[in-house]
């Protein structure tokens, strides 16, 4: 029902070597990053990142993201009878500026926002777990995107769980992630149109 996995693979630089890179790249890199987290979140047995770093991530030749150091990474299977059918909410309990998750949780729940809080949280956001981009992948956008996207910020937070977070209020983390992911493909559609 549930386990561990480990995988390797060198492809190419990994993010945190690519920080330097346009805006535009990075919000392409932050794309595959959510489509990941939705298709491991979705998947016939729900892979779950524990190891989430700039680190992990490289981009290959031709500009896709992968994984590259996959040591830690919990597998559940949804159809095993007994496990909560509620999603499992990541309230990131035990530490405010760090990843923090159970095992427990993780595997006792058909499914979790786990990995949106992971690629969020840990790469995305403002307050990003990277020692060389604690800014997030998406720092800095170009005036012609806020202005034409003003939502972008706040959907990359919520996805991380930075707004209406309190004891009355759960992240809306998957919701934000999708909406951040339409906006991202919208984007990068304009830049290609107009480049």
């Amino acid at each position: 029902m549930c386990g561990r996995v480990i995988v390797e693979d060198y492809v190419g630089p990994t993010l945190s070597q690519l920080s330097h890179v346009s805006w535009l790249e990075r919000a392409d890199y932050a794309r595959q990053l959510l489509e990941m987290a939705q298709e491991f979140s979705s998947a016939e047995f729900r892979l779950y990142l524990t190891d989430v770093s700039l680190d992990n991530f490289a981009v290959d030749t031709k500009g896709k993201v992968k994984i590259i150091d996959a040591e830690n990474i919990v597998l559940v299977d949804p159809s095993v009878r007994g496990l909560e059918t509620t999603e499992h909410i990541n309230k990131g309990i035990g530490c405010q500026d760090c990843f923090s998750f159970s095992y427990e949780d993780l595997c006792g729940h058909t499914s979790t926002d786990h990995n949106f809080f992971a690629v969020c949280k840990g790469m995305l956001s403002s307050t990003a777990y990277s020692q060389d981009l604690p800014v997030g992948l998406l720092h800095s956008p170009p005036s012609w995107v806020t202005d034409v996207y003003p939502s972008l910020k706040t959907d990359v937070e919520d996805c991380a769980g930075h707004i209406n977070l309190n004891i009355h209020h759960l992240p809306r983390r998957r919701e934000a992630a999708l909406h951040l992911h339409s906006q991202l493909v919208n984007i990068l559609r304009e830049a290609l149109l107009h480049s």
